[in-house]
């Protein structure tokens, strides 16, 4: 004998896979950015969801189905109770799986097989709970194209969940709906084609230890997994949100670290450790990388800082450092190299352009608040791998003077030998 179907509880059932699947798919992109005891433990609470959605989906689908000569449908409890167990392990392997770093074709192909050998053995555990005499009898090609159905669209979930995860953020959210769309379907394929191996013999009666009776699996059974669910994510975002927030504050943490280590507090450039690293690297690329190291240090500084103090010299480094950034916009780095010094690390300069360059800076300083007191200034260059091949030599002849500016003087800039 067969039955018949409730269609608006069968489509309950689909939206109960659907938020499973969602759920499954959500925690296992979420698990990549979870490391140590956390981990573990929102994986199980993925597996829990998961395992309970398709558990879910299952009763729900049964309570969708009219037994044959109307027979009243009920359930052992200890037996539900314990088909609900492999739904969960299978969940569980299959989080395992997609949120490793590298899975092989092969570890991808025995995890399905798992995976849908735990399904199935939901859903027949699950119809076994449904104790009867005569017992259900089954169709054994229609089983295997069940649990063959279980199988591939394990193997699909999983192969689907780790693409899911590097799609690009504007596309996340239509991406994971679709793909719970089609797993929540393969999902409802393999319990409806179970349901179609079943047969159940003429004068089948429930037995009367089953203590699971009447619709308490219908429309109530889906309202309270799907509310499940749904908590259990708002519950993983939040956490999710609490971690993003805990990341961004690190990625701060460390990036004030690094600006404290390579940055210059007065005038926000790069310090001399950045500099050498940058001037490294360049170095690094090849004899073929031609560059030119200019050098400007004031060399009243010191003088500057005690008639006019910390507050007065750090404002006015500030104007230099302003100057020189309009001057040298195309260098790979302006930085700050000692209190008194800038160097910057720019294309290779012929003489006639190093000329300019000295003129039209020194034109620009000349607007300091305290360039008529403090004004004579030192310019030096070098150039790589002319000059030197290495970035102690290429610095120091750099930092001997080409030209001076010499604002209290009122002279113009003079090459100096």
């Amino acid at each position: 004998m067969s039955g018949s179907y409730n269609l608006s509880l069968v489509f309950a059932s689909y939206c109960v896979a659907v938020i499973a699947a969602y759920s499954a798919i959500y925690f296992g992109t979420r698990l990549f950015s979870i490391t140590g005891p956390a981990r573990k433990f929102w994986l199980w609470v993925g597996a829990v969801c998961l395992g309970t959605g398709i558990w879910s989906m299952h009763f729900v689908g049964m309570s969708a189905y009219t037994m044959p000569m109307n027979m009243e449908m009920s359930f052992s409890l200890p037996l539900t109770i314990a088909s609900w167990i492999p739904a969960v392990l299978a969940s569980a392997l299959a989080l395992t799986v997609i949120t490793r770093t590298t899975v092989k074709a092969l570890s991808i192909i025995a995890s399905a097989i798992i995976m849908g050998a735990g399904i199935s053995a939901m859903h027949y555990g699950g119809m076994y709970a449904m104790q009867m005499t005569p017992a259900i009898q089954y169709d054994p090609l229609i089983v295997a194209v069940s649990v063959l159905i279980a199988v591939v669209a394990s193997g699909a979930a999983l192969v689907i969940c780790r693409q899911v995860r590097v799609v690009p953020a504007k596309y996340a959210l239509v991406t994971k709906t679709a793909a719970a769309l089609v797993m929540g379907a393969a999902i409802c394929g393999m319990h409806y084609t179970g349901m179609a191996a079943a047969s159940y013999p003429m004068g089948a009666e429930m037995a009367e230890a089953n203590m699971l009776r009447g619709q308490w699996m219908g429309i109530p059974t889906a309202i309270v997994a799907s509310v499940f669910l749904l908590v259990a994510l708002v519950v993983a975002y939040q956490d999710f949100r609490l971690a993003e927030r805990e990341r961004h504050e690190h990625t701060e943490k460390q990036q004030q670290i690094h600006s404290a280590a390579f940055k210059d507090a007065v005038t926000g450039l790069g310090n001399r450790s950045e500099f050498e690293r940058k001037l490294m690297q360049r170095i690094a690329g090849g004899s073929s990388s031609r560059f030119t190291l200019v050098n400007i240090e004031l060399v009243q500084f010191r003088e500057l800082q005690n008639i006019e103090g910390e507050n007065g010299a750090d404002d006015f480094m500030r104007h230099v450092a302003s100057v020189l950034q309009a001057h040298l916009a195309g260098a790979s780095i302006l930085a700050r190299y000692s209190s008194s010094s800038f160097i910057a690390l720019l294309e290779p300069h012929t003489a006639a352009q190093l000329e300019a360059l000295a003129s039209a800076i020194r034109h620009d300083l000349e607007g300091g608040q305290h360039t008529q007191r403090f004004g004579k200034w030192r310019m030096g260059f070098s150039h790589y791998p002319a000059t030197a091949s290495n970035s102690r030599l290429l610095v120091r002849e750099a930092q001997r003077a080409k030209y001076s500016f010499d604002y209290s003087a009122d002279t113009a800039p003079a090459e100096m030998a």
